[in-house]
């Protein structure tokens, strides 16, 4: 008798994503990994995590460190909870729509990095963002962790004037907390669009600055905290407490997704001293050359600091013997007294410390050995000194101190692309940004989603221009009502995004050179119906007419084809700049084409035909790993079964 296999092919089929993809929770990866008998069912059994921690002793007691706050357990569960919303296009506000792939995206940016999370996992190089520093006029994200998207528009009040935004004042008694809650979520999705060798760079002000530290400690680890950087941006200094000293800088808190993947930030010495010049001085040496290329000398062999001995580094401390002639190297024990034939003894530097004979050298015989041409050996009256060769002479390392570029700077670029106007109080500078900026390659990726005035676009179209660079930016701004007062809502610009957008548009027509464009797009409600609760009071007639609804129409009244094609992008995880055109015909197919030369290929087919065929489908002459996407009234049974046996067939 022949088995009948069309229901359970059919039962294959998949239905396209409605939702952004499940956060991945990389602590619980790791605990999986590492005790998988403690994870069940995806969760922790934390009876046998306690167990075994119980038999090592190692489990910490009732009084132990970490960061504690009412809402802490609502930030954790904002965190798991899907986001339903989409990403739709807004050409109209976009500037090189065809070619850019720069991204500007308005709405609330916890929804945004959820739905980014399918696309952009692991691929972020850098992140800047610069949040409300909950001064007591601060707006703070008041999250509702279990609304949708049109909940959202309707809870926050948005009107075409955009979301009035109300301040987190120091009399509400929840304070810290709510600000604490706001970042949480927001820093841990981040973390996860990070690559191993991603960094992020979080500006603050003494307000949070402790607690910042705290809940990035226990995000991406305390062993991934790079540097505070003290950015002095006010030497004048402004007294805002009315007591204690004038404050003169801001911290900048930078931390690394993996600290063995990243080295050493550094910037080109001239570009340092002009942009710094009272924290990078001197680096006027005299440039030589070998047959390695050019090199200056600074330091000399020895370790100047007296606690490297002898005693403290034994293995350190020898004598040196150097032919002038033949460029020979010999060594001999500190107490051997040796000579050799045409070398020259160098003992190691006398120690004056009282107590200790010499200083160590900062290079073991191995490296010396090795390495001997990035040595000097210049006679001197008393005997020789050794210096090593500086070959990346050109660059320096960067401070953890930023001096010479003032908030008035920012101030002066906002004014020099409006016709100086005021449109902002206290924008970021630029060249501040190009600091973190310069520390990525050509294609890499910059994510700033409090993007506020725009600035880090408007820093990296400058960057790029700079270096050669062809790096790309995504910002994430919320739709902020501007003060009906401020000259920005009386020319026009009725939200902070609009502005952003605007400055982004004038800055690249300065700068006018590179990917100066974006894609705009609004967070808006799914394209895909919303199941509506079913009460006590309604019956079974209601249900059905409900189902009879989901199945016939899929789609809200009114959709906008491409803007459910974007939504199916988005939640496929397709990459947003890729190749969107509609061909004519039947089918009326929007094709979606993504990877550049080198890159894997990915080819994205929807049709909203209500009659679907087999032939149809095989004339598109798409590759079995394909992916076409139609509504499931659009195909009968046997007609899904025969078409997912050529391509990945996926339905709405």
């Amino acid at each position: 008798m022949a088995i009948d296999t069309t229901s359970d092919m059919q039962s294959d089929i998949q239905k396209v994503a409605t939702t952004s993809a499940p956060v991945v929770n990389e602590t619980l990866v790791k605990l999986r990994e590492v005790f998988p008998h403690c994870i069940k069912d995806g969760k922790i059994d934390l009876d046998a995590l306690k167990a075994f921690f119980d038999a090592e002793g190692g489990m910490a007691g009732s009084e132990k460190y970490g960061l504690s706050w009412v809402g802490k357990s609502d930030a954790f569960r904002a965190i798991q909870i899907s986001a339903t919303g989409t990403l739709a296009p807004q050409k109209n506000e976009s500037k090189d729509w065809d070619t850019t792939e720069n991204m500007f995206i308005e709405g609330d940016n916890l929804e945004v990095l959820k739905l980014l999370q399918k696309h952009y996992y692991g691929a972020v190089k850098m992140i800047y963002i610069d949040p409300p520093y909950n001064t007591g006029k601060d707006f703070v994200y008041k999250d509702n962790f279990t609304e949708s998207v049109a909940d959202y528009y309707e809870r926050t009040g948005q009107t075409e004037g955009g979301i009035k935004m109300t301040a987190n004042t120091e009399k509400n008694g929840r304070y810290h907390s709510d600000w604490l809650s706001m970042m949480y979520p927001r820093l841990f999705l981040a973390k996860n669009l990070l690559r191993e060798d991603g960094v992020i760079f979080v500006s603050i002000d003494d307000n949070e600055v402790a607690n910042l530290r705290l809940i990035m400690d226990e995000i991406f680890g305390e062993e991934n905290y790079l540097n505070t950087f003290c950015w002095v941006n006010n030497l004048k200094g402004r007294q805002i407490s009315g007591s204690g000293a004038a404050k003169t800088y801001e911290y900048i808190l930078a931390y690394s997704r993996n600290v063995a993947d990243n080295g050493v930030f550094n910037m080109s010495v001239e570009k340092l001293k002009t942009l710094m010049p009272s924290s990078y001085k001197g680096f006027d040496y005299e440039t030589e050359n070998d047959e390695s290329g050019d090199f200056v000398i600074k330091n000399e062999l020895y370790n100047t600091n007296s606690a490297f001995n002898e005693q403290t580094r034994p293995n350190l401390v020898f004598n040196i013997h150097y032919n002038f002639d033949t460029k020979e190297i010999k060594f001999s024990d500190i107490n051997e007294n040796i000579d050799f034939e045409n070398f020259t003894k160098i003992a190691p530097k006398k120690n004056n410390d009282g107590t200790h004979s010499f200083h160590a050298w900062r290079w073991s015989k191995d490296k010396i050995t090795r390495e001997l041409s990035d040595l000097k050996f210049i006679k001197v009256n008393d005997g020789v000194k050794i210096f090593t060769k500086i070959r990346a002479y050109q660059t320096t390392s960067l401070k953890d101190v930023i001096t010479d570029i003032s908030t008035t700077s920012g101030l002066s670029e906002i004014k020099d692309l409006f016709k100086d106007k005021k449109y902002f109080d206290y924008p970021k500078p630029t060249e501040l940004i190009k600091i973190f900026i310069s520390q990525s390659d050509d294609e890499d990726i910059i994510l700033d989603f409090f993007a506020g005035s725009g600035t880090t676009a408007h820093a990296v179209m400058a960057q790029n221009a700079e270096d050669g660079g062809n790096r790309k930016w995504i910002c994430v701004q919320i739709p902020e009502e501007a003060n009906e007062e401020s000259e920005a809502y009386k020319a026009g610009y009725n939200t902070i995004s609009a502005i952003s957008r605007e400055r982004i548009r004038r800055a690249g027509d300065q700068i006018g050179r590179g990917d100066i464009g974006f894609k705009a797009f609004s967070l808006s409600p799914s394209n895909y119906r919303k199941w509506r609760d079913i009460t006590a009071d309604d019956d079974e007639e209601t249900l059905k007419a409900q189902m009879r609804l989901f199945a016939e129409k899929p789609l809200v009244d009114d959709y906008n084809e491409e803007s459910v094609v974007y939504e199916v992008m988005l939640k496929e995880g397709m990459d947003m700049h890729a190749s969107v055109h509609r061909e004519q015909g039947t089918l009326a197919p929007w094709i979606i084409e993504s990877g550049k030369e080198g890159e894997e290929k990915r080819t994205l087919v929807v049709s909203f035909a209500k009659k679907v065929t087999k032939e149809q489908v095989d004339a598109l002459k798409l590759a079995k790993e394909d992916t076409f996407v139609c509504p499931d009234g659009a195909l009968d049974d046997t007609t899904k079964v025969n078409i997912s046996r050529s391509v990945n067939l996926k339905v709405i």
